[in-house]
């Protein structure tokens, strides 16, 4: 897997793993992954990797650095959860990629009645140590947002979730079970309503019921969100999925899909949805921007590189469309979509051969036959008992036998049942010669020319906190220099960013901002600069000659040996012993 962009200021947060002596668990433990990841994505200019890539590595014992390097972060969080009875046990390490440092670290052992308010801590102290190492964000004083403190509704809906994950219809059927419990526990709580309406929908999506039985479930579940909550990204997403699947509705899923993006910019699963509703309009350029997007928030998912393999698909770009197909299928060898999407890559470039059929299809002989149609070769009928699965067979091969009215009343049929493998019908490069025959322009006019609102994303951002004035600078600069030359209180190895803005009585956030923008520094360049120097000065006086060189580091403010000596080699270009020895030399 490729290497993707670094960006300083991101996260990824690894499946916390399950040290409970009951394995069934494994949920839970999941369960506090996922809600520390929702909550951190809470944060404006914060970079956060979606749960499917980061639980790409569920299980993986791999070298955090290369984790960080294909996922494009700075920083990892690793954890335990272990669950006891009444009580709670979590571990947490956040770990510096580029060096593999373990910077931060705790334990907290709570009751579990208090898992609601520990998430929100634990959240708040990653935070708080991004933006001590990597640079300015402003953070919120809380940043969960707790639907429930019902202990067992919270516990029975990550069992759905957990099931829901596992994307087949057996555990949809077991998700909604859990979901149904989780709400008979709390009817208040929204989620599981949630969870239950998306269930439905990929049930009815994948045939596995009706659609009368599907779109009352779904209906009933979201109107019951609606009543409870209908600010959560969650039941927006449920309007527009259900607006798709079921009734075709574009327009409703373009307006329910950005809403779900101005409650939650990195809603990547909103982002794919929309970037594929903008192939229906023919605004591939838009779709690829939202689909990088997705992409770079979620880089190992196999649904968001066919996505993008299907928008550079429709628009013609064949050979780059190939190269996401193939991504798709480093990461899901399974999906038998994109496997036939790159056979189809290949008739459309003329390089359809014998040694394609490697690539797995179930039926190789229907993608020759398509090839020597398009091609403008003579093609055999299809047999009539062939139903379509993943491609419109009967359309295609009717096409290329030059039968224009069957093929145009399948596609028809097909539209009019909202089959959803037609719904691309007006981009599909094997229609095209159709396109001009009048039936095909009335369908055209029924059923194409999606056009959407071009207004712009509502501003996700919340307002900056206001930057100091020019006086304050002063003032709290000031301040600044006063508490690190005369009180030094960088040698207090417990100083963080929020107890140094109480000493210089400046808001957490005004003095990040003052810290990165005004002394181009983040917090621990800042601390950590002052306390080489003081290391400096101590090892050159003979008073502190009895102290190791650890000793000294510990003296001045430093609590790890690793973090010491990384940071000293990094500003001074030396180890300390190397740069004591030259300047005892030196002075002598």
């Amino acid at each position: 897997m490729s290497q993707a962009r670094v960006t300083s200021k991101s996260i990824a947060v690894l499946p916390f793993v399950n040290m409970s002596l009951d394995q069934e668990n494994e949920y839970f433990s999941d369960g506090i992954t996922e809600e520390i990841i929702n909550a951190l994505t809470t944060i404006d200019g914060l970079k956060v990797i979606s749960r499917t890539s980061a639980f790409a590595y569920k299980g993986k014992n791999e070298d955090v650095r290369k984790i960080g390097q294909v996922l494009g972060v700075a920083s990892i969080l690793e954890g335990s959860v272990r669950k006891s009875g009444s009580k709670v046990r979590i571990t947490a390490q956040l770990i510096d990629v580029q060096d593999g440092i373990h910077f931060w670290s705790d334990t907290f052992d709570r009751e579990l009645t208090d898992v609601f308010d520990l998430q929100d801590e634990i959240s708040l102290l990653i935070a708080d140590q991004v933006r001590q190492n990597y640079g300015h964000l402003d953070i919120d004083n809380s940043l969960t947002e707790n639907h429930t403190r019902n202990v067992l509704a919270f516990d029975l809906y990550h069992k759905g979730r957990y099931h829901q994950l596992k994307w087949d219809t057996t555990n949809f059927k077991k998700a909604i079970q859990f979901y149904e419990e989780a709400i008979i526990a709390d009817p208040k709580y929204p989620l599981p309503y949630c969870g239950v309406a998306l269930c439905y929908s990929y049930l009815f999506y994948w045939g596995a019921i009706g659609k009368e039985e599907a779109s009352y479930h779904i209906q009933t579940s979201l109107q019951k969100v609606r009543d409870l909550d209908n600010q959560i990204p969650e039941y927006h997403h449920g309007l527009a999925t259900y607006a798709i699947m079921h009734n075709w509705d574009y327009q409703v899923a373009h307006s329910e899909f950005k809403k779900v993006l101005e409650l939650n910019p990195s809603y990547t699963d909103t982002l794919e949805g929309l970037a594929g509703l903008y192939i229906l309009s023919g605004e591939f350029d838009i779709g690829l921007e939202l689909i990088e997007r997705a992409l770079d928030l979620n880089p190992l998912s196999s649904n968001h590189h066919f996505m993008k393999g299907n928008i550079l698909y429709f628009s013609g770009d064949y050979p780059n469309a190939m190269l996401s197909f193939e991504k798709a299928l480093d990461l899901d060898p399974g999906m038998q979509l994109a496997v036939e999407r790159k056979l189809q890559c290949l008739i459309l470039m003329g390089k359809l051969d014998e040694s394609s059929e490697t690539l797995g299809v179930r039926d190789f002989s229907r993608f020759q036959a398509l090839d020597r149609g398009y091609h403008g070769n003579e093609i055999s009928t299809l047999s009539e008992d062939v139903e379509d699965s993943l491609q419109t067979w009967k359309l295609y091969f009717s096409v290329y036998q030059k039968d224009d009215e069957s093929a145009l009343s399948y596609l028809e049929d097909g539209l009019q049942r909202r089959v959803g493998i037609y719904s691309c019908f007006m981009h599909d490069p094997f229609l095209k010669p159709i396109r001009n025959h009048p039936r095909y322009q009335q369908l055209l006019g029924s059923y194409g020319h999606q056009q959407f609102d071009a207004s712009p994303l509502k501003s996700t951002q919340k307002a900056e906190a206001a930057k100091l004035s020019a006086s304050d600078i002063k003032t709290f600069s000031f301040r600044l220099d006063q508490l690190l030359s005369d009180q030094k209180v960088y040698c207090d190895p417990y100083l963080t960013l929020n107890t140094l803005s109480e000493k210089i009585d400046l808001h957490a956030n005004k003095l990040s901002w003052f810290i990165n923008f005004e002394r181009k520094k983040n917090f621990n360049e800042l601390i950590n600069s002052y306390r080489v120097e003081h290391f400096k000065k101590m090892a050159l006086d003979p008073a502190y000659a009895h102290l190791t060189l650890l000793g000294l580091a510990y003296e001045s403010g430093f609590n790890s040996k690793t973090v010491f000596n990384n940071y000293f080699k990094k500003s001074a270009g030396v180890t300390p012993k190397e740069w004591v020895k030259q300047n005892q030399q030196g002075k002598a």
